[in-house]
């Protein structure tokens, strides 16, 4: 591995995403080459130092942290950065991110994505129904039908399966849209109340948007990107 590529790889060394065995080839380089170890060592300094600021607990952002990191690696090798620029950077960008990220996620959209991450990501043992006539079952329990479920999928994903859950004392109809390869899931149930526009939120390692009709509430869950989110409940607001 070169200099040049462990400075393009850092982001990911430093978030603990390498694979074991790139993981390996880069520990082997830094074990030879002094200049990136220490480049190495003060941007974990960084990580420290935001973690201090923000109360030892960071926001959910490593995919904006890691672009930042990388952004400052390509200027490094153009340019050496001093640690102090380095650290004021990500300092900064921390803080602004703590600044919109610090107000609370409703309850309702932490129960929901708690719910995904241990029914959809981490594949816990739940009664899903799976075949057309079930779905219909259980949707119809929300109050839509299965060709009005299955048509709230966003474009390139279909109707997986169904099931009714309890999120924060509301009884909901759960249903998981797939790709082939990811998942989000979409929580219905009759609601009434002021008709409300979409609110989008980070909770965790999931990105949940939702809305109210006046009869019915919705929220999406992914663990994708806020904008993936954005288009899933862009498509359920449209339809419901």
């Amino acid at each position: 591995m070169t200099c040049q590529e462990a400075r393009d790889r850092a982001p990911l060394y430093l978030s603990a995403e390498m694979s074991a065995a790139e993981r390996e080839r880069f520990a082997a380089h830094l074990a030879a080459c002094p200049a990136c170890r220490q480049e190495i060592e003060a941007q974990a300094q960084v990580d420290s130092r935001i973690a201090a600021a923000l109360g030892g607990e960071l926001p959910d952002a490593t995919r904006i942290e890691r672009r930042v990191r990388h952004e400052i690696s390509s200027a490094a090798s153009r340019r050496r950065w001093g640690t102090g620029a380095i650290a004021a950077c990500l300092l900064l960008t921390a803080a602004g991110l703590y600044g919109l990220l610090r107000q609370p996620a409703p309850a309702g959209f932490v129960d929901a994505a708690r719910d995904h991450r241990v029914e959809v990501m981490e594949g816990q043992p739940r009664r899903w129904r799976r075949d057309a006539a079930e779905i219909g079952e259980v949707s119809a329990q929300g109050g839509l039908s299965y060709a009005q479920a299955a048509a709230l999928a966003a474009p390139g994903y279909t109707l997986e399966r169904a099931k009714i859950c309890g999120l924060h004392g509301e009884r909901m109809l759960h249903l998981v849209f797939s790709d082939g390869t990811r998942r989000y899931s979409l929580y219905v149930g009759p609601h009434q109340g002021v008709k409300a526009p979409v609110r989008s939120v980070r909770s965790g390692s999931e990105q949940v948007a939702g809305f109210d009709t006046g009869r019915l509430r919705a929220m999406v869950v992914t663990a994708g990107s806020a904008a993936e989110c954005d288009q899933f409940v862009r498509v359920a607001a449209a339809r419901l």
